[in-house]
């Protein structure tokens, strides 16, 4: 590739842009606005950089998805080509650098260790639960599973865990906790977290590695720093702690991951950490029209954490933005539909077109909607591909192959295909090989195991025999590997024979693990396996995501972070579903979901279509629904209310009766403008009601925020009426 000059990688940019471009050395913050071009920005600074003298590979960039890390990637190979670069994801760095040089060794591990991801995870708490004799019905996994994971990101082993709270269920937590991490040592395996937090311990307890890692990276780039979490800080200040030449950019309005651990005050605060910081803000927005930018900008103002911009564009005025008043879930997703195929008439492509909901349940009546109007789509950011059975069964041969001490693989695998292999036989083979010091991969190979004999002997003696001939064959290509795991175990034939009604999605699955192998081998010709199963453990869902292919794509506003769209819907906008009934106990919780709803907004290009429902389905039962509490904080010079419900006047009191079951409280109902108070959330006046009997709610405005009530349940003290109010 020819490369380009340094004026060509200046010449097409702004003046704040250029500014965080050219920065050289000292600490530098980019708050960059939605669509304002942070992605070159960042790419652009890399290549400045190498432009005027920096070894590229003494260059680390960090962001938080593959799919953002190869874009990057891409970008600056149009300038300069050089493979290896540490461009990557958090994970992928720390993984690369524990296997490097043999560091993983001095923590105790083999530079073979396995990757867990989260289905590996919870199997391994459930062992962990079985082996403490407590019950996984009551102590759930994935809550274990979460708990542990927060502790990690915090960085607190058991003990840290214990001390930070006392309360039983952090007692059990802490005993789970403390089993899963031995398991973990004992199959030289690590989850995502212990890439981080082991290359944390690493450099604490080694400082000649932290020292000559220092050295390798004289500039840090950090993209999305509103997401960073308290260990991705510490490893930031460990790596920059010497030379100060850390670029840090992001958005706090788009911070959206509070509940996996990150920290906004990492990007708020950063100015106290670096105190002669240069700050540069990318204020023009390059993506969406006005009156999208204005709906945005005027949304967020409502926001406290934040820091001050003025997002502006020079696009054009754009079209209102239609907010859609429906009956209910069914007849908004049939009027999404509807609007989707005018679209398509018009000659919009199908990939240009997106709906985003709060949760993954709502996608359901969406997708009824759009098949019956026969509009093809994709849901985005579900059940990973790689997370499907029939993958997990021949990734967990290879990783066998690489680490002998995965158990989970090993469990995995044993008796699939069936090989005659039981659960007792298992426990017996398992039972023997710790007496005996063994690995479960040797001990299967044993002529004689006590109580072991007949086919289940057998199977395992072909168990071993089949190992032996994979571990015969070259590691590289990887593809050659997987075409041989699948001839070996006549996995195929077995997939036909156990599960015919799902046999030929199955199969295409498998075949597309296969073509992933070889797009692998002809990208990587210096590749290896280990390096394959590692970028498979840590891809994520919009990863596997093909943004051109002819569907309409359907996503969780979180899953939208960084994607654009010229077209975006964005429904279910009621209190309760956004913000989420679970994240509206706090004003820190309210923010980060109206944050979520601002990010839905800035993806939007060309159009945006808002939608409620007047009630919805929950858990079986209808229920009436009071819309978003912040459609009301939206411009009402941009935004064009259509009321698209139709019930008539005798259709209205069907349903009245219907609602008023057993009681008539309604006269008892609290009106608009009344102080009342709560149990918990002290004195606040009434905003609206709406529904009937035991489905009458209340929206109430608490000096914590507005709490959306179910009056069954919410036991409301009335303190006066609303006409000595308004004395």
């Amino acid at each position: 590739m020819t490369k380009k000059t340094l004026s060509s990688i200046l010449d097409d940019v702004t003046e704040p842009q250029r500014e965080a471009i050219t920065h050289l050395e000292g600490p530098l913050q980019v708050l960059a606005g939605a669509g304002s071009g942070k992605t070159r920005v960042i790419t652009r600074r890399v290549c400045y950089l190498i432009e005027n003298g920096v070894d590229p590979y003494k260059i680390l960039a960090l962001t938080f998805t593959n799919k953002a890390a190869d874009e990057m990637k891409e970008r600056v190979a149009e300038y300069y080509s050089h493979p290896g670069m540490w461009v990557s994801t958090f994970h992928s760095m720390c993984a690369r650098i524990l296997r490097m040089d043999s560091n993983i060794e001095r923590l105790g591990f083999s530079r073979y260790f396995s990757i867990y991801d989260t289905v590996d995870t919870l199997g391994v708490i459930k062992t962990a639960l079985k082996e403490l004799e407590l019950d996984p019905a009551h102590w759930k996994p994935a809550s274990l599973a979460g708990t542990i994971s927060g502790a990690k990101n915090r960085l607190l082993g058991p003990e840290g865990l214990a001390k930070e709270k006392s309360d039983y269920y952090h007692q059990v937590a802490t005993r789970v906790y403390e089993r899963y991490q031995s398991i973990l040592r004992a199959n030289n395996a690590l989850d995502f977290d212990d890439l981080q937090v082991g290359l944390i311990r690493l450099f604490n307890e080694h400082p000649d590695v932290l020292e000559r890692y220092r050295e390798q990276f004289l500039f840090i780039l950090i993209d999305e720093y509103q997401d960073t979490n308290f260990a991705q800080y510490v490893l930031q200040k460990l790596l920059a702690g010497k030379y100060r030449n850390i670029c840090v950019t992001g958005d706090p309005d788009q911070s959206i991951y509070g509940w996996r651990g990150a920290n906004l005050g990492n990007i708020l605060e950063f100015e106290k950490d670096y105190p002669d910081a240069k700050i540069v803000r990318l204020e023009q927005n390059y993506r969406s029209t006005k009156r999208i930018l204005q709906a945005a900008s005027e949304l967020i103002e409502h926001n406290k954490l934040r820091k001050p911009k003025d997002l502006w564009t020079e696009n054009a005025e754009g079209n209102m933005i239609p907010q859609v008043y429906t009956d209910d879930e069914r007849s908004e997703a049939e009027e999404i539909a509807s609007h989707v195929q005018k679209l398509l008439g018009e000659g919009r492509k199908c990939y240009e077109i997106a709906v985003f909901y709060r949760t993954n349940a709502q996608s359901r009546v969406l997708e009824g909607a759009l098949r019956k109007e026969g509009i093809p789509y994709v849901i985005v950011g579900t059940v990973e591909f790689y997370q499907r059975m029939e993958i997990k069964d021949v990734l967990a041969y290879l990783k066998l192959l690489i680490n002998p001490d995965d158990q989970v693989a090993f469990d995995r695998i044993i008796n699939v295909p069936q090989r005659g292999i039981g659960k007792g036989s298992h426990a017996k083979l398992k039972a023997w090989a710790t007496a005996e010091g063994k690995k479960l991969l040797d001990a299967a190979a044993a002529s004689k195991i006590p109580g072991i004999r007949g086919k289940a002997l057998n199977g395992l003696k072909s168990f071993a025999e089949l190992f032996a001939k994979l571990n015969d064959m070259p590691s590289y290509p990887v593809a050659a590997l997987v075409t041989e795991v699948l001839t070996a175990t006549k996995y195929i034939s077995y997939l036909e024979q156990s599960s015919a009604e799902r046999a030929l999605e199955r199969m295409a699955n498998v075949e597309e693990l296969v073509n992933a192998a070889e797009e692998y081998d002809r990208d990587h010709p210096d590749g290896s396996l280990n390096d394959f199963l590692e970028r498979v453990a840590l891809v994520q869902d919009i990863d596997t995501w093909d943004g051109r292919a002819e569907a309409v794509a359907l996503m969780t506003l979180h899953a939208a972070k960084g994607l654009e769209f010229p077209t975006v819907f964005i429904c279910g906008l009621e209190d309760g579903l956004l913000p989420h009934v679970q994240s509206m106990q706090t004003e820190a919780e309210l923010e980060e979901e109206r944050r979520l709803f601002y990010v839905g907004i800035t993806r939007a290009k060309d159009e945006l279509i808002l939608s409620h429902a007047k009630r919805r389905s929950r858990f079986g039962t209808v229920v009436p629904s009071l819309p978003s509490r912040f459609l009301e904080e939206l411009p009402r010079d941009v935004v064009r209310e259509e009321d698209k419900t139709m019930l008539a006047a005798d259709h209205v009191r069907e349903h009245e009766a219907e609602y008023s079951t057993d009681i008539d409280d309604t006269a008892e109902a609290p009106a608009h403008g009344e102080l009342v108070r709560h149990p918990r959330f002290g004195v606040g006046r009434v905003v609206e009601t709406q529904g009937y009997g035991k489905s009458l709610m209340a929206v109430v405005d608490f000096p914590c925020g507005r709490k959306t009530l179910l009056l069954e349940y919410a036991h409301l003290e009335k303190l006066c009426s609303k006409a000595s109010v308004r004395k």
